[in-house]
């Protein structure tokens, strides 16, 4: 039997509610919405740390975001990075005798500048090339940067430091390449692999082309019902000054982004018809974390809302007819689900689960949960924690999601723990306007097992944070 393809496209930062056929928001998204007609929707899959690099640790490990080793993103003025000894999905495609390819961004690797005022690669701030090698966790085709915001001036590496630099939106370079591996190349008597990392929507939000601006130009929006104009800001308080009509025209740049994915997902999947490889490939779209973009007052992400956590997830089986997936999944549940799919064997160090049967028949299993985590991450905190002989991976928040409800443990982003529970009722409250009151006696009864879930599962993870916890008592 043919061996099946894998295309894994991922976009940064692009909330599940964002997207035409949810109906939430007046983001259009025509081609995404055909997709999905022939596709399974997974409909509850949720980041399990809602920032960049600790979702991509674990998308390619299998791993949870801190057993990879990933309590904040890769940055200056920190040593995190994912390390040579971790068995990746590259690595294990490879393996298993897949040609592999990643394209776009990485943001895995440890920033150059930790070691060299000025990498000869040209890499900046929190940007790196990443050499051949073992960095490289087992892909061969390599177009990629760690991270880098300038959408409309990206830059690339592939096997030299020579940057390559380009004046083209990162979303449309990023599948031109992706369509050049696939024509040109690839061996086409051998299956291959291929991981297209797109950073848009990621802020800067007016950083899209035009021709996807003026789409929204004259177009009447809401915001989200839950959005806080007064006192904008991010997880660790600073200030975000937009007024209404700034974050209205934000939130329509943001769309435009998402329009302009859509255009260039739809140019792929084209191709991929006219070559016949659509019928030949397990085809995934989602996302690594959302953007809050005003709900809750709030900007950015790290934060245990929905708009954060919360992220598309559409899977492509070619013959599969089923519609939707309710199952709740997450980060680490991606890379043995994709080989599930594949039917290549997990590594041993995988930690997620294989969720393929979810998606190939008509079960179900609606008692899943998912654990989501953040820390302080910040050089400059984790350095205050290390002061007063703390380790901030220790602090933060740790949460659990059910079908029904999101429960929420904080010691909060200092030293001095500010310890608080939150709850609440997601089937009833999906904007979480009204949080449960957590000394009512009923809701101490849904605290009690929820809270026991996910104690069970940081002592199994060996995770500091239960320890902060109890001591606060």
């Amino acid at each position: 039997m043919k061996q099946k393809n894998l295309i894994y496209i991922f976009a940064d930062q692009w909330r599940s509610s964002s997207v035409g056929f949810v109906g939430e928001e007046a983001v259009d998204t025509p081609n995404i919405d055909q997709f999905r007609e022939e596709a399974t929707n997974c409909d509850q899959v949720f980041s399990s740390f809602p920032l960049c690099s600790p979702h991509r640790a674990s998308l390619m490990t299998g791993k949870y975001p801190l057993s990879a080793g990933f309590f904040t993103n890769a940055k200056p003025g920190l040593k995190v990075r994912l390390q040579d000894h971790e068995v990746g999905v590259g690595d294990t495609l490879k393996k298993a005798g897949y040609q592999t390819a990643y394209i776009g961004k990485w943001h895995l690797d440890e920033p150059e500048v930790n070691h060299e005022e000025e990498p000869v690669s040209g890499a900046r701030n929190w940007d790196a090339f990443t050499p051949p090698g073992p960095r490289r966790h087992g892909f061969d085709y390599w177009y990629s940067y760690g991270t880098y915001d300038e959408h409309l001036h990206p830059h690339y590496w592939q096997d030299t430091p020579e940057m390559i630099q380009v004046d083209e939106w990162s979303v449309a370079h990023e599948t031109e390449k992706a369509i050049e591996y696939l024509e040109e190349k690839r061996q086409p008597d051998q299956p291959f692999a291929m991981y297209l990392s797109w950073n848009p929507p990621h802020s800067p939000y007016e950083k899209v082309p035009e021709k996807y601006l003026d789409l929204y130009k004259d177009k009447d929006i809401s915001l989200r019902k839950n959005v806080k104009v007064e006192n904008l800001h991010h997880h660790t308080g600073e200030q975000e000054p937009y007024d209404k009509e700034e974050l209205t025209l934000a939130t329509k740049r943001y769309y435009a982004a998402i329009s302009g994915i859509d255009d260039h997902f739809s140019k792929l999947m084209d191709y991929l018809k006219e070559t016949g490889l659509y019928e030949d490939t397990v085809i995934v779209l989602s996302s690594d974390h959302g953007d809050m973009l005003g709900s809750q007052g709030l900007m950015g992400k790290h934060v245990w809302y929905e708009e954060a956590i919360h992220i598309p997830c559409i899977f492509r089986v070619p013959g599969n007819n089923k519609e939707t997936c309710h199952t709740i999944m997450a980060s680490q549940d991606m890379m043995p689900t994709v080989l599930g799919l594949l039917d290549i064997a997990i590594p041993e160090t995988v930690e997620g689960e294989d969720c393929s049967s979810y998606i190939l028949t008509d079960q179900e299993d609606y008692d899943r949960v998912s654990f989501i985590v953040a820390c302080p991450g910040k050089a400059t905190l984790v350095e205050k924690y290390k002061e007063h002989n703390l380790d901030s991976k220790d602090f933060g928040w740790r949460a659990v999601r059910t079908q029904t409800y999101t429960y929420v443990m904080s010691l909060g982003y200092d030293i001095v723990a500010d310890k608080q529970r939150h709850l609440y009722n997601i089937a009833e409250d999906p904007y979480q306007m009204n949080p449960l009151d957590v000394e009512k006696a009923e809701n101490q009864e849904i605290i009690k097992n929820l809270e026991g879930k996910l104690t069970n599962w940081m002592k199994e993870q060996k995770d500091g944070f239960i320890e902060n916890w109890l001591a606060q008592d």
